[in-house]
């Protein structure tokens, strides 16, 4: 059988070269009408190749050109502009490429400047390259490309009237594109972020960055120290991590005049010198005027370098609801401190202190027994009036007793100082078993009167932390007696943990074992002259049975372990107290 011989017709186009946009057939509005933004981009590449810019090739075309541009949401001259990046979306065009393309001079190209860097700016190019030498290459964008087959144009942001959060969210995201991402270059980086801080004078981070009188990159400078601290929670920045922000084809100043102290962030006190890091370069900081200057309307978190080592921090909404249960005359202190606390009333009261001249702080002591409640209390008293508590480390000062104590308990009070100042709702300072250092100052130095002279020191440092105050300090002690005078002075409010009496105790017996009968609570409450500390105790150890071995509560089974709680009492009070107690 005879194969059949394949056939095909000539196409002219094959051989003849595209033809210009002046014999061209201009493309009607009936046509556009069903052509995709895709159809209507291929087209207007075919005659824009050579087309000079001139202006018969724009009035020629006009209604593709125009079409097209209101598709794109661009201007007639921008669209034109994307065609030699479209015709080859995967290759850089450098300036000389973009002139063989459009068969123009440079100097038409330099004119027609400010369309590229609006082309940019709304990203459907992205610089390539050295950003920095004579002839920058360009290229079209990923998210372009997808807009283009999605028949879309890319999005215009806005960046005006913005939220605290959506204003940083804005400025950290150009901060990853002019960084690792490498998509655009400082100085639109720089633009984007004077367009951000004019766009938004409605915010106290955007309207005193733009008051300041330096040089728009050190705006940048700034506002990258904002964004490390409230974003990445990163209080302390090297230098050297801000060498992407700034421009290499001029000398950056910023740095030398940082390292040299006469920087104007450095005078003004917005910026300060926390160090040198492990490569030895010069590490600062933005000052407490800074954060209160700048962002005040965002909630700071800073890293665990912060903290102080002899306290942590307790956040309101991290404190557990806990059920408690006091005496008649207990309870009526305990609301009156609660009632006191309210951030409204307490706020009412320190401003009429203030105006009569007294002192604004509150001292507050906690004293009792044992289990008795004192520290729950504090906790529960910060949870219901939406307070965090700055819990001290006793023991971690005792530690140091010998040593630097003096400025370790200097440092508490400083520390918490501090927090007053930054918190939008004063903290509480709990100073748990502080008989240990308020108690009655004695010869314990014995022949040491270096150690008698460091306790003196000590309490003399809190005497006067107590005076100056301007905050909330609540303190608990299990014991009095040995309580100086001069503290007990300083202590505006002074309540009395007694050991529950017996209703209160039927009420903590059902709280921690809700399965117990009336009748039997009633009775482990007239038998047992618990504390409600050491009632939990047995509730937890009734629990763990019941995890091991199953079963209900039973009165008898709780007896025996009232009956073992009693000894070991017992021989807890037995032994001889040891410490700084005399």
């Amino acid at each position: 059988m005879k194969r059949k011989q394949n056939s095909f017709e000539l196409d002219d186009e094959m051989f003849n070269p595209i033809p210009n946009y002046e014999q061209a057939t201009p493309i009607n509005k009936t046509k556009l009408k069903s052509m995709t933004l895709l159809d209507k981009l291929e087209q207007l590449i075919k005659l824009s190749r050579g087309c000079r810019f001139d202006d018969k090739f724009f009035k020629r075309h006009k209604t593709l050109i125009e079409s097209t541009a209101a598709d794109l949401e661009l201007t007639t001259e921008e669209t034109v502009m994307l065609c030699p990046f479209i015709s080859d979306s995967e290759s850089c065009v450098n300036t000389r490429e973009m002139t063989e393309y459009f068969d123009c001079s440079p100097i038409i190209l330099m004119r027609k400047a400010e369309n590229l860097k609006t082309l940019m700016h709304r990203r459907y190019l992205r610089k390539r390259g050295s950003f920095h030498g004579n002839n920058p290459t360009y290229q079209l964008s990923e998210k372009a490309k997808a807009a283009f087959c999605n028949n879309q144009a890319l999005p215009i942001v806005n960046t005006a009237n913005l939220t605290a959060e959506e204003f940083m969210k804005r400025f950290n995201f150009l901060v990853r594109e002019a960084g690792k991402a490498n998509l655009i270059d400082e100085e639109e980086l720089h633009y984007e972020t004077m367009e951000l801080l004019n766009n938004n004078p409605q915010l106290a981070i955007a309207r005193n960055v733009n008051s300041l009188r330096v040089y728009k990159p050190d705006k940048v400078y700034l506002l990258y120290f904002c964004k490390r601290l409230v974003v990445d929670h990163q209080v302390q920045i090297p230098l050297h991590q801000l060498e992407f922000l700034a421009s290499n084809d001029i000398e950056d100043e910023f740095p030398i005049h940082m390292n040299a102290g006469r920087h104007p962030f450095i005078r003004e006190g917005l910026l300060e010198l926390a160090g040198q890091d492990f490569l030895s370069n010069d590490v600062f900081q933005l000052t407490d005027k800074a954060r209160k200057l700048f962002l005040s309307e965002y909630d700071i978190i800073a890293n665990e370098e912060e903290e102080d080592e002899h306290s942590n921090m307790l956040h309101c909404n991290d404190i557990k609801p806990k059920a408690l249960f006091y005496s008649a005359e207990d309870q009526g202190q305990i609301n009156t401190l609660q009632h006191l606390l309210e951030d409204e009333q307490l706020q009412s009261i320190r401003d009429r202190l203030e105006k009569a001249n007294l002192r604004k702080g509150f001292n507050c002591l906690f004293y009792g027994g044992p289990g008795t409640g004192k520290t729950e209390t504090a906790l529960q008293l910060a949870r219901m009036t939406g307070r965090d508590i700055m819990q001290v480390d006793i023991s971690s000062i005792r530690d140091k007793w010998y040593g630097e104590t003096e400025k370790i308990v200097k440092g508490v009070f400083e520390s918490y100082a501090q927090r007053v100042q930054k918190s939008k709702r004063i903290p509480i300072l709990l100073i748990n078993e502080a008989d240990a250092v308020l108690s009655v100052r004695t010869n314990v130095g014995g022949n040491n009167p270096t150690l008698e002279k460091t306790e003196n020191a000590i309490q003399n440092i809190l005497l006067q932390a107590m005076e100056d105050i301007d905050g909330i300090m609540i303190a608990t002690t299990n014991l009095t007696c040995n309580l100086d005078s001069a503290f007990d002075r300083r202590f505006l409010y002074k309540v009395e943990f007694h050991q529950p009496s017996v209703e209160a105790k039927t009420h903590i017996w059902k709280s921690f074992i809700p399965d117990l009968a009336d009748a039997d609570a009633n009775v482990l409450a007239r038998s047992y002259n618990f504390s409600g500390g050491q009632i939990e105790n047995i509730a937890r150890k009734v629990m763990v049975d019941h995890l091991l071995f199953g079963g209900t509560p039973d009165l008898n089974h709780i007896e025996e372990l009232c009956s073992k709680e009693q000894i070991a009492r017992s021989n807890t009070n037995s032994r001889r107290p040891i410490g700084f107690r005399s």
